[in-house]
C-alpha cells in the first residue's frame, strides 16, 4: 500500500511540475507545432520516465483540441438550433454551427493532430519494450491506462468523423485511421488508411474492456476500472447494445464509489474531486485549460460568452427544477464571478466580448476541473438501456426509479406512472445539456436535427482536416466535402 501511495504522489508531482504544453487565452488558441516523435529509446528506459510519460498523457488529453473542449463544442454546435445560438467572432464554431465546415478549418485540423498525438504516446507506453521496464504491477497499470485514453479518443473521432454506427448493420462506412503502433521518429512514419466505422468500434471496445480488466478500483485523479466501465456504457449505448450498457452502468452505481452532489450545480466549476466525478480532467491556476469557459462563460475576467443559451430551452424545466433556474439581470453584478453564482444559469456580465445573455453556470471557471463523466449520466445510461432492452432489467431499480434519482436531487416533481421514452431522453438532455452529448444522441435516436436534417446528414461530420489530405493520398474525404 505504501508502495502504491509513493507512486502515486509521484505521478502527482509530475502533473504539477509538467511544463503546459499548449495554453490557452482569453483572446485566440494558440497554434502550436505537434511533438513529431517520441524517443523513446533515449527518454524512456527507466519507470520514472515512462510514469512521466504517462502523466504526460493525460496532459495531452487535455488538451482544448480535444477532450479540453472542442470534443464539447463540436458536438453541441452541431446539434444546436433554436436552444443556442453562437455569438462570437470566430470563424470556425461559426463555420461548425453553420453547418459549411470548410476542409481547413484549424480547430478541426488541431482536433486530428492532437488525437493521433495523444494515441501514440499512448502506442508508446503500450509498446512489449518500454513495458519490458516495469515491474508486472507497474506494466499493468500503465497499459490500462494507456488503452483507456486510447480507446477513448479513438471513439469520440469516429464519431465525429464517421457517419453513425447502425445497429445491426455492416457499418462499412469510413471511421478514421486506426493505429496502434509507435511513430518513435518522423521517419518512420507510415501512410495509413481510414478504417472502417465497424473496425473502429471493435477496437475501442477491445481497449476499453482491456482497461477495465486491468485498471485499479481507486487510483485518485487518474483512471479507474470504473472509469474505463462509464467509458464501456458510453460506447455500448451508442451501439444501442442495451444490455451491455446497463450492465458496464449499473457495475459504476452499485460499486459505492460514487454519489450524486448535493445540488446539480455542485459537480461543477470544483478545484478538487467531487463525488460525482467518475474522470475529470485535472486543471489549476498553474496548469489548465480553459476553452469551455472562455466560450460558454460571461462572468468578470472570464469569458467571451460566444454561446448563448436561448429563454426557449429554459422554457422546457419545470419552475422548481433546479437544473432550469436563471439568475437575471437584477441578481448580477458586473463584479460577479463564478463564486457569485447559486442558479444553472445567469445572464452574462462579461466584458471581454458578449454579455446581456444566457449562459450556464457549468463552466464559470478557467481553473477548474472539468467533469467528462459524472454519476448522473451513469443513471440516465441504466434508465435508458433498462427501458428498451427486451431481456432482463439490470440493476436494483426500474428506469422510472434511476430517472426520479435524477430528478430529485434538482427538486424537480417526481413522475408518476409509467415513464415514456420522450421522458427518458428528455430527462438526458435536461440533465446533460452543454457537455458533449447532444449531437450523439440524436444521432443513435435516429432523430432529425432540425426539420429536414436528418441525422445522418454529411454535413453532421467533420471533414478530414486538408493537410491530411496533402500528405496522405490513402486517406479518403467524406463526400459532403469533396471539393469544397
Amino acid at each position: 500500500m505504501n508502495i502504491m501511495k509513493n507512486k502515486i504522489f509521484y505521478r502527482l508531482f509530475w502533473l504539477l511540475i509538467i511544463p503546459v504544453m499548449i495554453f490557452t487565452s482569453c483572446d485566440e488558441k494558440l497554434d502550436l507545432k505537434p511533438k513529431q516523435s517520441i524517443d523513446a529509446g533515449t527518454t524512456l528506459t527507466t519507470p520514472e520516465n515512462i510514469f512521466a510519460t504517462l502523466v504526460g498523457a493525460y496532459l495531452q488529453a487535455r488538451d482544448a483540441d480535444i477532450f479540453g473542449s472542442t470534443f464539447n463544442e463540436y458536438s453541441e454546435l452541431l446539434a444546436a438550433s433554436t436552444d443556442m445560438v453562437f455569438l462570437g467572432t470566430y470563424d470556425q464554431p461559426r463555420e461548425i454551427i453553420n453547418k459549411e465546415i470548410a476542409v481547413t478549418n484549424s480547430y478541426i485540423r488541431n482536433t486530428w493532430i492532437e488525437a493521433y498525438e495523444l494515441i501514440n504516446t499512448c502506442n508508446t507506453l503500450i509498446d512489449p519494450e518500454i513495458q519490458a521496464v516495469l515491474d508486472p504491477a507497474d506494466a499493468e497499470m500503465v497499459e490500462g491506462e494507456a488503452k483507456f485514453l486510447r480507446g477513448w479518443v479513438l471513439f469520440e473521432m469516429t464519431r465525429l468523423f464517421g457517419l453513425p454506427y447502425e445497429p445491426g448493420q455492416s457499418n462499412s462506412q469510413l471511421g478514421v485511421p486506426i493505429v496502434t503502433t509507435p511513430t518513435k521518429d518522423v521517419s518512420h512514419a507510415i501512410k495509413v488508411e481510414r478504417n472502417t466505422v465497424d473496425q473502429c468500434y471493435t477496437q475501442v471496445l477491445n481497449d476499453l474492456i482491456d482497461a477495465r480488466d486491468l485498471l485499479l478500483e481507486d487510483n485518485d485523479v487518474y483512471a479507474t476500472t470504473y472509469a474505463a466501465s462509464a467509458v464501456l456504457a458510453r460506447v455500448y449505448l451508442q451501439m444501442s447494445d442495451f444490455t451491455n450498457a446497463a450492465t458496464e452502468a449499473n457495475r459504476v452505481i452499485e460499486s459505492g464509489y460514487y454519489s450524486l452532489t448535493e445540488a446539480p450545480l455542485d459537480a461543477f466549476n470544483n478545484n478538487a474531486a467531487t463525488t460525482e466525478d467518475i474522470f475529470a480532467l485535472q486543471n489549476n491556476v498553474a496548469s489548465n485549460t480553459s476553452w469551455l469557459t472562455v466560450m460558454y462563460a460571461s462572468l468578470n475576467g472570464m469569458g467571451r460568452g460566444d454561446y448563448d443559451i436561448q429563454q426557449v430551452f429554459l422554457d422546457t424545466f419545470d419552475p422548481a427544477d433546479l437544473r432550469g433556474m436563471y439568475q437575471g439581470e437584477a441578481e448580477m453584478e458586473d463584479s460577479y464571478t463564478i463564486t457569485n453564482i447559486t442558479k444553472m444559469y445567469y445572464y452574462g456580465v462579461g466584458a471581454i466580448l458578449n454579455n446581456g445573455g444566457i449562459n450556464t453556470s457549468k463552466w464559470g471557471d478557467y481553473y477548474a476541473n472539468i467533469p467528462l463523466i459524472r454519476l448522473a449520466e451513469m443513471y440516465l445510461v441504466r434508465a435508458e438501456a433498462n427501458f428498451e432492452s427486451t431481456g432482463p432489467q439490470v440493476g436494483p431499480n426500474t428506469p422510472l426509479q434511476d430517472i426520479n434519482i435524477i430528478r430529485n436531487r434538482a427538486l424537480a416533481p417526481e413522475i408518476t406512472g409509467p415513464i415514456t421514452q420522450d421522458q427518458i431522453r428528455q430527462e438526458r438532455y435536461w440533465e446533460l445539456c452543454w457537455e458533449g452529448h447532444r449531437l450523439h444522441d440524436l444521432k443513435r435516436w435516429e432523430l432529425d436535427i432540425e426539420p429536414g436534417l436528418a441525422y445522418d446528414a454529411g454535413n453532421l461530420i467533420l471533414p478530414i482536416p486538408f493537410r491530411e489530405m496533402e500528405a496522405n493520398d490513402l486517406l479518403v474525404q467524406n463526400s459532403w466535402y469533396v471539393s469544397k
